[in-house]
């Protein structure tokens, strides 16, 4: 079993990557990440639908160039199964002019195991309700985390 873990492993350093890029405003360095597919495909937090990689490349390019920042993320949970592993993810997305305001993102990745490696396949995101959004800030700023 040791070898299907250090295999999961892996698709956490991919998330990683995409967060070190996101904040870089690195649209090539995010490139590499996804799945050398057209099918991939990106719902981003503002509503807007990215297919297929040029498509996801001009969009998040104007997206970094628009509002630069980045993500932290507060709350993972971790589906795996052998060839895919899906995050659902409470994130905190900071804009890189302190002045601006921090949203709260549901944001699911689906990534695949391609060649080798961990590809990002699939991102979903979308803004926290602010009803939510209220309550998850409120758990996290008494200690609770999320779950409670």
């Amino acid at each position: 079993m040791p070898r299907f873990a250090r295999l999961f492993e892996a698709a956490a350093d991919t998330l990683n990557a995409y967060y070190q890029a996101v904040a870089e405003g690195n649209v090539d360095s995010v490139m590499t990440l996804w799945i050398d597919e057209e099918f991939a495909t990106c719902i981003c937090a503002n509503g807007a639908h990215l297919h297929g990689l040029e498509g996801i490349r001009a969009g998040l390019a104007k997206q970094f160039e628009a509002a630069p920042g980045t993500i932290e993320p507060l709350e993972i949970r971790v589906y795996d199964s052998l060839g895919t592993v899906v995050y659902a993810i409470s994130e905190a997305h900071k804009p890189a002019d302190p002045a601006g305001v921090t949203r709260l993102i549901f944001t699911t990745y689906v990534m695949v195991h391609e060649r080798g490696e961990w590809r990002i396949a699939h991102i979903h995101a979308s803004a926290m309700p602010d009803a939510a959004a209220g309550q998850f800030a409120a758990k996290m700023r008494h200690g609770q985390g999320p779950l409670h």
